[in-house]
């Protein structure tokens, strides 16, 4: 009997292969594979599910169509703005993420990337290694009793609320689809994104990428924020606006950045944004922990052998279930 096809965009963790090995044939491609090869590889491979990792890519109508028995999609993680939910609901294909799998992760990369510009971490270990020795001149700031915005508050934006509890931290939320009462947290809901720049000492994104949130941060809104503040993108690049971004920090409008996500990854701005004032960055790591990195692979490897043995999704997990 044939076994299942499975296409990987990247590695997984081994625990997750050994969900699909025993009726799976599982083939791992290059990570970024240009569009045409990955179709070629989709026609050739008949496969009957794909495992995205990462998101540049995207995973269009044509991938999809490549494989006529292409009968499940997974995402090996949260964010599936790469995918074509829109086509993958016409064809009948399920979507899967793993909205569990790495908030927690997420949320302490927010942490990390906070205490990583208020101490200059980056910058006094660089000079270290070149032989300075700042100890008489350096002021660093604190985090404590400082106003944090939230501009989502989903999983990860609950984390990063519990985590700077011990901080005293005044948590001010902006979410539109959230409803009073911060599900159940200490936190001050404000009506606008506007009320929320204008009063966060730092402004950390947790919102998707959709039609509403790409550019949500730009030169207007970068205006509003205080000179002394800092942005915080763990999300996605493209909500901000990075030429806008990169403008506000060579100007001293904002503090400084710390940055996880961007536009085009990876970046062709790097040289910008690397030198544009005060800026921590990261390659799109803040989700993937050695605990994470299986529990991602474990869940989206799941899902998939749950629709390949004629079952229905989670409803959890599925993304494209209401369309």
């Amino acid at each position: 009997m044939r076994k299942h096809v499975v296409v990987i965009t990247g590695q997984i963790a081994g625990e997750a292969l050994q969900i699909l090995q025993p009726t799976c044939d599982v083939v791992c491609t290059q990570p970024y594979l240009p569009a045409a090869d990955f179709v070629a590889q989709m026609v050739e491979l008949k496969a009957d599910a794909l495992l995205v990792r990462g998101v540049s890519g995207r995973i269009t109508r044509e991938v999809m169509q490549a494989s006529p028995n292409l009968r499940v999609i997974a995402k090996h993680g949260v964010g599936v703005d790469n995918i074509d939910i829109d086509a993958a609901t016409a064809l009948g294909i399920p979507v899967l993420n793993t909205p569990a799998a790495n908030y927690d992760s997420v949320a302490e990369h927010v942490l990390g990337l906070m205490l990583a510009l208020a101490k200059d971490l980056a910058d006094q270990d660089r000079r270290m290694r070149d032989g300075h020795w700042d100890k008489m001149g350096y002021r660093g700031r604190e985090l404590l009793n400082k106003t944090l915005g939230l501009v989502g508050f989903g999983r990860i934006g609950r984390r990063v609320r519990e985590l700077v509890a011990p901080l005293h931290m005044k948590v001010l939320v902006y979410d539109p689809i959230l409803r009073s009462g911060g599900n159940g947290q200490d936190v001050t809901i404000v009506d606008t994104l506007d009320e929320l720049l204008v009063a966060a000492d730092i402004v950390s994104l947790h919102c998707p990428l959709t039609q509403k949130t790409r550019g949500l941060i730009g030169r207007r809104e970068l205006r509003l924020m205080k000179r002394t503040a800092w942005l915080i993108n763990t999300a996605r690049g493209a909500v901000v606006d990075e030429g806008a971004l990169i403008v506000a920090l060579n100007a001293g409008e904002i503090a400084g950045a710390g940055l996880d996500t961007f536009t085009e990854e990876p970046p062709k701005q790097l040289a910008l944004l690397a030198n544009a004032g005060k800026t921590v960055l990261s390659p799109h790591v803040g989700g993937v922990t050695e605990e994470s990195f299986v529990r991602m692979g474990v869940a989206a490897t799941k899902g998939i052998m749950r629709i390949l043995a004629g079952g229905k999704p989670d409803p959890e997990c599925w993304v494209n279930s209401g369309r």
